[in-house]
């Protein structure tokens, strides 16, 4: 009977090593889902910062980087100065999605770092960018003729523009 007890605790044992070692082995977080290849929500009555209806015409035609932000957020301020770059180098429209911000806290964080953006959206709730597939900020999605053809989760700097979005220029 102790045999049999012995050899039990050690199959067993060996069991959990050997479980332990293949969770070891496991990816431990899964690869965000990109939005790639599908086209922007619609039935959304969207407002510019100033209180304008956006057009969503603009959204669906030539070549747009679209940038989901906030002045809550840390990432989205270390971004910052490339995106003003960016507008200013490149021949291409940037237009934001401001999320889960108050208007005077978004508007105060464009006067005082610069607004790189032809207009802001407020998403102030999160619902519109909830649809588009938005996880958080920073965000960025590049769009050709109302495609995204291009979803980065997170800092877009020289680097990862170097890497993931220039070829499409």
């Amino acid at each position: 009977m102790k045999k049999i007890i012995v050899l039990l605790t050690a199959v067993l044992l060996i069991a959990l090593v050997w479980f332990f070692a293949l969770s070891l082995n496991a990816p431990k977080i899964s690869n965000v889902k990109t939005q790639e290849g599908k086209g922007l929500p619609s039935g959304f009555e969207l407002l510019k910062l100033n209180g304008e209806k956006v057009n969503e015409t603009e959204l669906n035609n030539g070549i747009v980087l679209l940038n989901v932000w906030a002045s809550w957020c840390i990432t989205c301020l270390v971004e910052h100065p490339f995106l003003n770059e960016l507008s200013e180098t490149y021949n291409i429209d940037v237009i934001g999605i401001n999320y889960k911000d108050k208007l005077g806290d978004a508007i105060r964080y464009l006067d005082i770092n610069g607004d790189p953006y032809i207009y802001s959206i407020h998403d102030y709730d999160g619902k519109y960018a909830l649809k588009l597939g938005v996880t958080g900020a920073p965000e960025t999605f590049l769009l050709i003729d109302g495609e995204i053809v291009k979803h980065r989760v997170g800092e877009v700097n020289q680097q990862v523009w170097d890497e993931e979005f220039s070829n499409f220029f």
